[in-house]
């Protein structure tokens, strides 16, 4: 199974991976996770992962896993499981996408 990782590899150049840091996802910035036919399918997909995730950045946070998810704006847009999905997918490309673009930085640096 492909990690998160290898899928923004293979689906964004490197311009699109750092127009995710600078902008989001939110903005269309993630050209094939917009919908949330798109965002739904990619969270079953990568569910595992994507939880893998929020529970390490809980923890370096000092929360709880939902805790966390509250203070990614849930609160205020999510009111449906795919609504739910959508965030947790857009949190998680984020978060890879940061990384990928500090490790493109190290290697230019």
């Amino acid at each position: 199974m492909k990690t998160i990782k290898q899928y923004i590899l293979e689906n964004y150049e490197p311009a699109e991976i750092k127009e995710i840091n600078e902008h989001g996802c939110s903005g269309g910035s993630a050209s094939t996770l917009i919908y949330y036919t798109e965002t739904c399918a990619f969270h079953d997909e990568y569910e595992a992962e994507i939880w893998e995730i929020l529970y390490e950045c809980a923890e370096e946070c000092g929360t709880t896993t939902m805790e966390f998810i509250a203070e990614l704006n849930g609160q205020k847009h999510v009111d449906s499981i795919d609504q739910l999905k959508n965030l947790l997918t857009w949190f998680a490309v984020e978060h890879v996408c940061y990384a990928i673009q500090c490790e493109l930085e190290e290697h230019t640096a």
